[in-house]
This record gives C-alpha cells, structure tokens and sequence, in this order.
C-alpha cells in the first residue's frame, strides 16, 4: 500500500491531525469522540477488509484507505461547518506529489465528501468508507472523551467490531462486555442503519450478531 503509507510519513498531513487530536470536539454539548489518527487507521484497516471482500483491485484498496486517513481532515477547521464537505474541499493537499489521476481524486472527493450518510454511493471506495467509518464504534472513541455520558460509557464496553460480506450476507459482529447495554444505540443509530443500508445497496441479507448471538436490530431501533 504505498500510496497509504506515503501520506503516513506526509509532514503536512501528521501536522493537521495533531492539530484535530488536540482539539475536544463537544458536538451540542454532548460527547466529544475521537477523531485523531487512531481513528483513520482503523477506519482504513476496515476499508481495506471491506474492498478485499468485493474482489477490489490493490489499486483501489490503496486509494480507499488514503480516503480513510483524509475523511475527517476538514475538523482541523473546527466543527462548526460540515466536515464531510469540507474534508473532500482540502483533502488534495496532502496527496499533490503522488501519481493519483485526476479521476481518482474525484471518486476519493466523492466518497470523503458522502461518508457520513452515504446517500450517494458511487464508487466501491465510497462504499467501504462510509461502511467502515461507522463500524469504528469501539471503546477507542469514547474512552479519553471529557464528557462521560451514559452512551460514551456503554461504548467503552465495545471491544471489537468485525465485518464479513458474502456472495449472500453481510454480517456485523460485536464483541462486548456481558452487560453492554445494545440499546444505547439508539442514541447512534448510524452503528446500525448504515451496514443495512450498504447490505441492501449489495443486494444482501444484514445480520447484527453480538457476543455470538444473532441480535433484532429492528426491535432495538423502536424500542
């Protein structure tokens, strides 16, 4: 993956997020996740299992996870303006003295700029972005917030969130303590609804299984 790690040792680019980690981001006053490089790792690491599962080229996968590491950059403006959009208006910055095409660019400004909703899927990277954005939901995000809610503490209890997609299914797994509380996410329904909505845009079958048993998502969301 050159192009990922590339970026990785881009000093411009490790500025900015150090710049994003050292600011506490409190979104209506209600909890502040992490979304420093930590994040983006993550975030690219899923991508990358998510695109390896629909037979992406290496090409591709390697564009994915670039657009998984720039997709919050646009926070080092603060987060008071849509980040999505404002990350895919500076995310070309930092990838300026690499061989990216132009067409590349536009499908990763695409996917950057959609991937908090994932309304207008595009591309395979965008796909795998927004999917693998809101399956980082463990206890990496929650744990150093400076606002201990209930839902923050609830995500603390997430230890691991895995994914398999199938010529049939797709699958969301959790691993949890024994009391984690699967209601909470209500309060961040995006760890649920957006996996269903890529399973239907795959023409798959979703299933949310936590601590090995098959959980009724829909049930969850109405209750």
């Amino acid at each position: 993956m050159n192009l990922y790690k590339t970026l990785l040792n881009n000093q411009e680019y490790l500025e900015t997020v150090n710049k994003i980690e050292n600011t506490k981001f409190i979104t209506d006053g209600k909890w502040d996740w992490e979304h420093g490089l930590g994040h983006y790792k993550r975030v690219a690491a899923y991508v990358k299992k998510i695109l390896l599962k629909l037979n992406a080229t290496e090409r591709t996968i390697d564009l994915g996870m670039i657009a998984a590491l720039l997709h919050d950059i646009g926070l080092s403006k603060g987060d008071k303006i849509d980040h999505a959009i404002e990350s895919s208006n500076i995310f070309s910055r930092y990838i300026e003295n690499t061989d990216i095409t132009e067409v590349e660019k536009e499908i990763i400004k695409q996917a950057i700029s959609d991937h908090s909703k994932g309304n207008c899927i595009e591309s395979s990277i965008g796909l795998a972005l927004v999917l693998a954005d809101k399956l980082d939901v463990t206890y990496h995000r929650t744990i150093n917030s400076s606002i201990q809610d209930k839902m923050n503490q609830e995500i603390q209890k997430i230890k691991k969130v895995d994914i398999d997609i199938t010529d049939t299914d797709l699958i969301v797994t959790y691993q949890t303590d024994n009391n984690f509380d699967v209601k909470i996410l209500n309060d961040w329904n995006k760890a649920i609804l957006i996996p269903k909505k890529i399973a239907e845009y795959l023409k798959r079958n979703y299933t949310f299984i936590i601590n090995g048993k098959k959980v009724d998502y829909e049930n969850i969301l109405i209750s």
